[in-house]
């Protein structure tokens, strides 16, 4: 007997939407329903190999049943969006996977399925009906099963009519007649109130059905009987209800339904567009002769001789340009027709020789190849358009353009790069960035290359001896959370810390995960405020770990022979543009505190240098009042005034300011950046949110323009999707198109924040670019960026002219409604 496999898409899209949150594409389309669905489907078709098979969704909230009660299913919230966006891609999946998709207005998936497997039972087939719904083993019979799919247990259950029998007592086709008295609370089925599903088993195993029940009433208790007369209709609509129908007008075709072969193309199409790559794996299993590369022109092999004919037959109209791509030991260059592997010296001559170079990482190429004047970085026009991807190499990137799955190996496909640089570059140019590229992020590549290369130079000695301190520190810390405890255990381990604090001691906790009751900081730091001393020493040793264990240790192993650690600057990792640093990361090296800082004095100069320090001053919030607008704002700056104290003048509304006003104030400017509600600021300061909300209303009062700049900012990004900054740079926020209010309200806070930390990034490396040439004309090197702040070597002798230099290169590198401050200090050690 042939197998016919029936899937209730509604329901099983329905609980992979509410099982898997916050999944999206880079674009911020929601894939979260999509990809349970596919997960879901992909292991169940695994396990049945079907040879026919379909899958019925509900065609709308219109049905029969809510003529027969406009209370069907008003229970339920309406479909959020995020859900309905992703439906079509299901149904697209499925169709091409090669199943058929079922859907007849008026009607339920549920209907759908009850009127095919009544058929097709009848035509000789096993049907199985695969559900999360329990309402559909009414449809059990001799050639009809149904596979309940597993909730939390994790466990899917298979009715047939032994197992339906032997759980529930009745026949299947009786199930309704239990709604009819039980009700469903999923679908806002009324049944008879005060009747549970157990007694209404009870009541029809021994009357058989709702006629025969109201036959006999008389043989209940009184007080049943009273409410199953006051309730009669109710059961018998309730009844209809839950009863599937089995006569819906859809063509009951068996060829219809059998499996066809996948579509590649179309599913390679729908999954690349919704960023899945390892949904493409597991097809491979299911169907090992996918071709992961059909139609992308794979690039031949070209010899070294046909790549210098290349090179030198260009002219003034048709000038020859290449791709280079670093390959292990090899580096593949590569023409619009094919790719050759080439050792490095060689690379270098034909670099040279080329008119322009495409690559996938500038700096990364001038370190294997020395400094070139003809580069073109494709990664970098790729971050300028979308800064979301995690990914920025050649493999990813090209992947992504070609819409395929895996290129290997890279070099047979190389030659693409120049379809993509052409698509990148008018794409960059339409977007108003092309500039952005030119003058700031491209010209960065080459400093940061020189920056890795000088390296910065530390005090071995002196890190060591700071090292020993901090670990006596910590065993002092140690030993004083042993003594509060009153034993000894793991101070690394959530759990053994956990038991310590909530169930030995007896402290209340604030919030729970998993595995118990959480201990991060933010729970150490209320049972500190709280008076617990050992939470005090407990985030004291954790701050100590951290400078011993990341940077201490961290930065003792990389300390080269010549006594520099040469970080790697990384252009592409932040959304906002501001730089990060990798192996050892330097750009975060603390200043939190004193003890912090002295990590900092372990940055030395060279002999007959001395070290230059130059920190922009208050540059984010100089930067809100060029984009602002704001007149008090403006004003403030421009007359020299100190920003915290004016703005404290105009919450606490008093001439006489104090210092810990000053304070205050100084927590509310900066939360006004970062988007900090009332709520926040109260949690920050420890005040009653009431004078929160007071503190940030005379802000606002005072500074009006800021108001609105803020409120327009946010409503433009709903309608774009994105912000800019003040050079045009893009920030997208995918966080905008959520159903989530609180991932919502970080996409509104994101898109004030990123217009003005990212103006003030773009603002740090444009007067990086700048400096740079200016230095080396005084034998200077510029050897790190860290937040607002540059770090210099220069000789001694120049150091008075450098300071000079640097103070009105970084001061003058653009021109804004404020003027910009930078602070600068000299010294032997940075600190």
């Amino acid at each position: 007997m042939e197998k016919v496999f029936l899937f209730d898409g509604t329901s099983l899209a329905y609980r992979a939407f509410f099982a898997i949150k916050g999944l999206s594409t880079s674009k911020g389309f929601p894939t979260n329903a999509v990809y349970g669905f596919i997960r879901i489907f992909l292991k169940l078709y695994r396990e049945f190999k079907p040879n026919y098979a379909a899958v019925a969704f509900d065609a709308g909230r219109k049905t029969f049943r809510t003529e027969i009660s406009v209370d069907y299913k008003a229970n339920r919230r309406p479909t959020p969006d995020d859900f309905k966006v992703q439906l079509p891609y299901i149904k697209r999946f499925l169709k091409c996977l090669g199943i058929e998709v079922l859907e007849e207005p008026g009607y339920e998936a549920d209907d759908i399925i009850g009127t095919l497997a009544e058929k097709l039972s009848n035509q000789n087939f096993k049907v199985v009906i695969v559900t999360p719904d329990k309402d559909m083993r009414q449809l059990v019979s001799e050639n009809v099963a149904v596979i309940a799919v597993a909730n939390k247990t994790g466990k899917s259950k298979t009715y047939d009519l032994e197992t339906f029998r032997e759980e529930y007592g009745i026949d299947p086709h009786q199930l309704p007649e239990v709604f009819g008295l039980s009700g469903d609370s999923v679908d806002n089925i009324p049944g008879v109130p005060g009747i549970g599903e157990k007694t209404a088993l009870k009541l029809i195993r021994e009357f058989g059905s709702l006629e025969n029940l109201y036959e006999n009433l008389n043989r209940l208790p009184e007080k049943r009987r009273k409410l199953l007369k006051e309730f009669k209709d109710q059961a018998f609509m309730s009844r209809e209800l839950a009863r599937i129908k089995t006569n819906v007008p859809v063509e009951v075709n068996p060829e219809r339904l059998k499996v066809k072969p996948p579509d590649e193309e179309c599913l390679k199409g729908i999954l690349t567009e919704l960023e899945m790559k390892s949904i493409f794996k597991e097809l491979q299993k299911l169907f090992p002769n996918f071709n992961l590369n059909e139609n992308v022109e794979e690039g031949r092999e070209i010899t070294l001789e046909e790549l210098e004919n290349f090179l030198s037959s260009g002219d003034l109209f048709s000038r020859p340009e290449v791709v280079i791509v670093p390959n292990g030991n090899a580096v593949i260059i590569a023409t619009p027709k094919g790719y050759c592997e080439v050792p490095k010296d060689k690379a270098v001559e034909i670099a040279k020789s080329a008119w322009k170079v495409y690559t996938f990482n500038a700096k990364e190429l001038y370190h294997r190849l020395g400094s070139l004047k003809n580069v073109e970085d494709i990664a970098l026009l790729y971050y300028l358009k979308n800064p979301l991807l995690k990914n920025y190499s050649a493999e990813n990137l090209l992947k992504e353009y070609l819409k395929t799955f895996n290129l290997f190996p890279l070099k047979k496909y190389v030659h693409h790069s120049f379809g993509l640089a052409e698509k990148l570059e008018k794409e960059v140019k339409g977007l108003g960035i092309e500039k952005l590229y030119r003058e700031v992020e491209l010209p960065l590549s080459k400093v940061l290359y020189e920056m890795e290369v000088r390296g910065v130079l530390f005090d071995r000695k002196y890190l060591e001896e700071l090292g020993e301190e901090v670990s006596n520190k910590m065993e002092e810390l140690q030993e004083k959370i042993y003594e509060e405890a009153g034993e000894r255990f793991n101070l690394n381990s959530p759990k053994q810390l956990s038991w310590v604090l909530f169930e030995k001691l007896k402290l209340k906790p604030i919030k729970k995960t998993k595995s118990g009751y959480s201990t991060d900081v933010e729970t150490l730091v209320h049972l500190a405020l709280g008076g617990s001393k050992i939470a005090e020493y407990l985030l004291e040793y954790r701050k100590l770990s951290k400078l011993y264990g990341t940077y201490i240790k961290g930065i003792l192993k990389r300390i080269e022979a010549d006594g520099r650690v040469r970080t790697r600057f990384i252009q592409t990792a932040t959304a906002t543009g501001r730089l990060s640093s990798a192996e050892p990361n330097l750009q975060n090296l603390p200043a939190s505190d004193e003890f912090s800082r002295q990590i900092r004095r372990a940055v030395i100069p060279p002999a007959g240098y001395n070290l230059i320090w130059a920190d922009y001053s208050q540059i984010e919030l100089r930067i809100l009042a060029h984009v602002s607008e704001d007149a008090n704002l403006i004003e403030a700056f421009k007359s020299g005034k100190d920003i915290h104290s004016e703005t404290a003048k105009f919450i606490f509304k008093t001439e006489n300011v104090d210092e810990k006003m000053r304070r205050v104030a100084k927590m509310v400017n900066f939360g006004i950046v970062y988007g900090m509600s009332p709520h926040g600021l109260s949690e920050r300061l420890g005040i009653p949110l009431e004078e929160a909300r007071e503190y940030i209303e005379n802000y606002f009062k005072n500074f009006p323009k800021v108001k609105e700049y803020i409120d327009t900012t946010i409503k433009e990004a709903y309608v774009r999707g994105y912000v800019r900054t003040v050079f045009g740079r893009i920030r997208p926020l995918p966080e905008l198109h959520s159903s989530n209010k609180n991932v919502r309200s970080f996409g509104e806070r994101a898109a004030v924040n990123a217009t003005i930390q990212g103006t003030a990034a773009d603002v740090i490396k444009l007067a990086m670019v700048q400096l740079h040439e200016k230095l080396k004309e005084i034998n200077g090197f510029m050897v790190l960026q860290v937040h607002d702040e540059i770090v210099a070597e220069v000789p001694e002798e120049k150091t008075e002219e450098a300071v000079k230099l640097i103070k009105e290169t970084m001061e003058n590198c653009v021109e804004f409604k404020v003027p910009l401050k930078v602070d600068v200090k000299t010294g032997k050690r940075w600190e």
